[in-house]
C-alpha cells in the first residue's frame, strides 16, 4: 500500500571529475580547471531550486591523489546551503574499475563511507560502490559485504516506504539486464544478476548511475535504469548537465537539463 507524502525533489550530479578536460587536452594549461565553473553552477542551481538533497553518482576527481583536484572539489561542494544534503559517491576514477584496499581506504579517509543509505520524503535510497560491482577480485571481502550490506539494508527498510532508489557509478546494464557483458561500461552478469535479484524482490523503483558522460534511460520491468551526463566534461552530444528527479507516491519523473538551461524552479 501507498503511503501518502507530499511529493518532492532531488538533483543528480555525475562526473565532476577535477581533472579531466586537462587530461583530455582540453584544459587551460595554467593549472585551473574547466569543471570549476561547471559545478559551481550546479551548487548554485542546487541553493536556487531547494531540493531535498543532492547526490553525486561518482567521478569526483580524475586523479584521487592529486590534492588539488581533491581541494577544489570540496571547496565548492562546502558552498551547498546548509539545510541541502549532498551524497557522494564513488566512481573508478576514485578507486579503480579494480579497486583495491588502499584505493578504498584513501576514498574512505577523504569521504567516508561509500556504500550507505539514507531515507528522505517517506523513500528510501541506497548508494552502492560499483567499482566493488564491477571488478572485486583484489577485494573479494569487499564485495560479499556489500552483498550482505544490500539485502539486510532492503530486508530492513520501512514497509511504508513508496519507492526504494539506488545510486552507483557504473550503470547495471545498458539496455536490458540480460545482456552480456561490455567490459568497464557496465556491471558483468556475474554479479549484475546478484544485485538485481535484491531490486527485484523489493521493487526497486529505479537506478541512478553515470559514467558514460552521457544520458541514456531504459528499464528492467518496472525498474528505471538512468545513465546521467556529467557536470564536468561531455562525451557525445549531451551537454555538461545535471538531473532533476522528482518522486511522487505512486511514479518517478525525471529530466536531464545542461547547465545553462536549467529551470528557474521546479513544480510538483
Amino acid at each position: 500500500m501507498t503511503n501518502s507524502t507530499e511529493p518532492f525533489f532531488f538533483i543528480q550530479l555525475s562526473d565532476p571529475q577535477f581533472g579531466l578536460f586537462e587530461a583530455r587536452g582540453a584544459g587551460p594549461g595554467d593549472g585551473t580547471f574547466p569543471e570549476t565553473a561547471l559545478y559551481e553552477k550546479a551548487i548554485a542551481a542546487a541553493n536556487r531550486l531547494k531540493p531535498a538533497f543532492v547526490v553525486v553518482t561518482g567521478d569526483l576527481v580524475q586523479d584521487p591523489s592529486d590534492e588539488i583536484q581533491h581541494t577544489e572539489l570540496m571547496r565548492i561542494s562546502a558552498q551547498i546551503d546548509d539545510g541541502i544534503p549532498l551524497y557522494l559517491t564513488t566512481g573508478n576514477c576514485d578507486v579503480g574499475n579494480t579497486p583495491t584496499a588502499e584505493s578504498l581506504r584513501l576514498y574512505r579517509e577523504k569521504f567516508g563511507p561509500e556504500t550507505y543509505s539514507f531515507d528522505a520524503g517517506g523513500s528510501h535510497f541506497v548508494a552502492l560502490n560499483s567499482s566493488v560491482c564491477l571488478d572485486p577480485s583484489e577485494v573479494p571481502d569487499e564485495w560479499e559485504s556489500l552483498v550482505e550490506f544490500l539485502r539486510t539494508d532492503l530486508d530492513a527498510r520501512s514497509p511504508d516506504s513508496n519507492h526504494t532508489i539506488v545510486f552507483m557509478h557504473h550503470p547495471l546494464f545498458a539496455d536490458s539486464a540480460g545482456e552480456p557483458d561490455s567490459g568497464v561500461r557496465y556491471i558483468p552478469r556475474e554479479r549484475r544478476d546478484v544485485i538485481l535479484e535484491q531490486l527485484r524482490k523489493h521493487e526497486t523503483s529505479g537506478v541512478f548511475a553515470g559514467h558514460w558522460h552521457e544520458n541514456h534511460s531504459t528499464a528492467d520491468g518496472d525498474m528505471l535504469m538512468v545513465i546521467s551526463g556529467p557536470v564536468g566534461f561531455p562525451i557525445g552530444d549531451d551537454p555538461s548537465g545535471l538531473r532533476i528527479v522528482k518522486v511522487y507516491d505512486d511514479h518517478i519523473e525525471h529530466e536531464y537539463f545542461g547547465m545553462d538551461d536549467v529551470p528557474t524552479s521546479v513544480d510538483l
